[in-house]
């Protein structure tokens, strides 16, 4: 579940960890403040509730700090974070040094919405060769993720429903199917089909969807693309992709059913499912980048997707 944390401004992403920290840390967590130096920490002493597990918690003095950002691609093998010398690890280090000195630090929690990659251990150990803490952990994107849909209260408290659906399908399957037909398009003879369905006018108005947009995107996808996946899912050599579709475009349909009073209309939908996508590997699918909305289009017009009543 991907609950796009960008998306929050730095003062809720704040306060997101706030309650989190009061459930896996204990009630006497205390939010965060300002200090001295500008940087905001939250601090917790006594024994954790659950971290790092029920069985093995951590005890003594928490500073709990958060590093938020707006890039959806940043993660922890970035410069900015760990590196360099102007990295915010680095600037993190002389502030935790001087805690240690002071014996009014034990744990040290770094919570951050950056994808972890390996550069997150080796970050950590930085941390821990050079303060001399014993306990330091960075919490990354992956590991938030997984606190949030074990406490689905939160996730509703701060509205990040209203930026995912629950998208548990397996992408890869239309991902592969896209790039299989992107490579093989030219190769294919094209057909045509009698659909049993509602008029495609009749279809709009049931789903929200403006006649400019029908007209002026889905029509010229339709046009070009039509056909020719039709050829390629009905050829016998496709069989397996052609079973991807279908599973594929069955999941899509219950979860936009059950997501849908989040999209007022349905070319909003269009654009999440598209985004969501790319977004996940936009190196590797940035040449599919027509493909991939034309093939959420076919589905819609095929009524794979979307109501029909």
């Amino acid at each position: 579940m991907d609950y796009r944390l960008e998306n929050l401004s730095e003062d809720d992403f704040e306060s997101l960890i706030n309650m989190l920290c009061q459930n896996v840390l204990g009630i006497g967590f205390v939010s965060f403040s300002k200090g001295k130096d500008g940087g905001r920490d939250g601090r917790f002493e006594g024994v954790a509730n659950a971290y790092p597990s029920k069985t093995e918690q951590w005890k003594g003095k928490f500073i709990i700090q958060v590093k938020h950002t707006t890039d959806y691609q940043a993660s922890c093998s970035d410069n900015k974070f760990f590196g360099n010398k102007t990295g915010l690890v680095e600037k993190e280090v002389p502030k935790v040094k001087v805690l240690k000195s002071k014996g009014e630090i034990d744990n040290y929690l770094l919570f951050t919405n950056r994808k972890e990659t390996e550069s997150r251990e080796e970050a950590r150990q930085y941390i821990k060769d050079q303060t001399g803490l014993t306990n330091v952990d960075i919490i990354g994107k992956d590991t938030l993720h997984r606190f949030l849909s074990q406490n689905k209260e939160i996730v509703k408290q701060f509205g990040l429903d209203r930026f995912t659906m629950p998208f548990e399908f397996y992408d890869k399957d239309i991902k592969e199917l896209i790039v299989i037909f992107h490579d093989t398009i030219l190769r294919t003879t094209t057909s045509s089909s009698t659909l049993d369905r509602p008029s495609i006018e009749e279809k709009n108005q049931i789903n929200n969807l403006d006649n400019a947009y029908y007209e002026n995107i889905i029509l010229p996808d339709l046009d070009r693309y039509e056909n020719q996946i039709l050829a390629f899912l009905q050829n016998p050599i496709n069989v397996e992709y052609a079973q991807y579709y279908e599973e594929t475009s069955s999941d899509l349909k219950r979860i936009i059913e059950a997501n849908r009073e989040q999209f007022d209309d349905f070319k909003k939908i269009f654009s999440f499912l598209t985004n969501y996508l790319m977004e996940k590997e936009p190196d590797k699918l940035k040449k599919y980048r027509n493909t991939i909305p034309a093939f959420f289009h076919f589905m819609y017009y095929q009524c794979d997707i979307g109501r029909n009543r």
